[in-house]
């Protein structure tokens, strides 16, 4: 089957620890039906760094697939304005196959339950959450001439005195997804990486925002949200 692609976007980056892969998703031009009853099912969501779940979400240390299941229901209600019915369950990952396919020079885990609902299942794999830094090159730096010893006006360009780097913390959130129509037939299906930027410190709104960047994005395009 010919799938169109839709979006490769690669991130220049430097990662202190390993980086997720990047995002792109494809879906099949030949589908056009809004689905009648969209069905969601995941499996267990993996955390890196426990300390920070049980910094921003401790009730949900011992049960965090309730709390990706919630916030899944809760934004894939939103994004579909509530105009089709939906059902979000968590499924075996045993009760997925996993194909690989590729999106460009991008390889993605597709997953497929065995068991398909009587309208379009969206079935979402690999999920996993973790905080990393990334350095970049600080160019105001350079620019400025502060690397060389020059005077610079702080109130013209207060970045040239961070100094040669520039370190930035984000919460990622990556996972492979596909959707398929009763039929079984695979009408679209990708990978996405997902960053919530902060300064300081962690909190639970840089999870909710994980997950809404990814429900919003693996509906982006579809029928769905016609």
């Amino acid at each position: 089957m010919k799938f169109k692609i839709l979006l490769l976007a690669a991130l220049a980056m430097f990662f202190v620890g390993c980086a997720p892969k990047t995002s792109a998703f494809s879906i099949d031009p030949s589908w056009t039906e809004k689905p009648a009853k969209l069905t969601v099912l995941f499996t267990d969501p993996v955390v890196e760094n426990q300390d920070d779940l049980k910094d921003d979400l401790a009730e949900f240390v011992n049960n965090f697939h309730d709390w990706f299941g919630s916030e899944l229901a809760k934004n894939y209600s939103t994004v579909t304005k509530s105009s089709i019915p939906l059902d979000v369950q968590r499924a075996d990952a045993a009760s997925f196959t996993v194909q690989a396919d590729s999106i460009g020079k991008m390889e993605v885990k597709v997953p497929k339950p065995a068991n398909l609902s009587d309208g379009y299942t969206l079935a979402i794999a690999n999920v996993n959450f973790s905080r990393k830094e990334e350095s970049h090159t600080n160019q105001a730096y350079y620019n400025s001439g502060a690397a060389y010893g020059q005077g610079v006006n702080p109130g013209q360009n207060s970045m040239a005195f961070a100094g040669e780097s520039i370190v930035e913390k984000g919460l990622w959130l990556s996972a492979d997804y596909a959707i398929y129509n009763a039929a079984g037939q695979r009408v679209a299906f990708g990978h996405h990486a997902i960053k919530s930027k902060f300064q300081y410190a962690m909190t639970r709104s840089d999870w909710e925002r994980c997950v809404t960047a990814f429900v919003k994005k693996s509906l982006a395009g579809t029928p769905v949200l016609r």
